[in-house]
């Protein structure tokens, strides 16, 4: 079965769980799903437990007690029998924003290219990518990204307040991509303009989808 399936499998077998059972069961699905656990082997995982529930309730059991009384202790055995997504961290995890952003870059490219030689334009400015580009979409994007967690997960001293947007952070790494942006336009006549054909943006668009899925999420197990 598929994951998809499998999930579907499993909505289909919590309708027929006592609201009891529903609840605690739940428990252990929300803890198992947020994990770093693989995904298709977690949802078979908890598809199997989803029947043994059926399976007590049949015998007069509840899940509490199937599964100990505590369902996120529980959930935790379970997550630590499971294969683990391994996480990207650390230069690896910067470098997979770039280049996922420039990913993007090239389909854009890619989009554009072809899209132009159907309408018949068969000039090259549109293929046209500059180094200085590519450089401000790399860093960029890892200035975006850092912009949004930053302002995003920092911890509220009043836990009554409403989340709110990190101005310092924002300010901060502002600052950083202007001061980039104004060391890339200052060399703009240094750095070199390519023409690449939408054959080759293809090319480079399928290589970073391709390092993407192989490197940066690949799994431990």
């Amino acid at each position: 079965m598929s994951t998809r399936q499998m999930i579907q499998e499993n909505n289909r077998l919590r309708e027929q769980m006592t609201p009891a059972n529903k609840d605690f069961y739940e428990d252990i699905v929300v803890y198992v799903r947020d994990s770093r656990a693989d995904r298709q082997q977690a949802e078979k995982r908890l598809l199997e437990l989803a029947k043994d529930v059926l399976d007590a309730q049949k015998k007069g059991t509840s899940a509490s007690k199937l599964f100990g009384g505590n369902a996120e202790e529980y959930a935790r055995t379970v997550v630590e029998t499971l294969p683990s997504v391994k996480p990207v961290e650390g230069a690896a995890y910067y470098i997979m924003i770039a280049w996922t952003a420039l990913t993007i870059l090239f389909l854009i490219e890619t989009v554009v290219g072809f899209g132009s030689q159907l309408a018949g334009y068969s000039g090259s400015s549109l293929n046209r990518v500059s180094l200085l580009a590519i450089i401000l979409v790399a860093v960029g994007s890892i200035v975006i990204m850092e912009v949004l967690i930053k302002s995003l997960s920092k911890p509220q001293e009043n836990e009554n307040r409403k989340p709110g947007i990190n101005l310092k952070a924002i300010g901060i790494y502002l600052i950083i991509a202007v001061v980039v942006m104004a060391i890339g336009f200052s060399l703009r006549n240094m750095l070199p303009v390519f023409t690449i054909p939408p054959v080759l943006s293809l090319v480079f668009c399928i290589i970073g989808f391709l390092g993407i899925r192989f490197i940066f999420l690949r799994k431990s197990r």
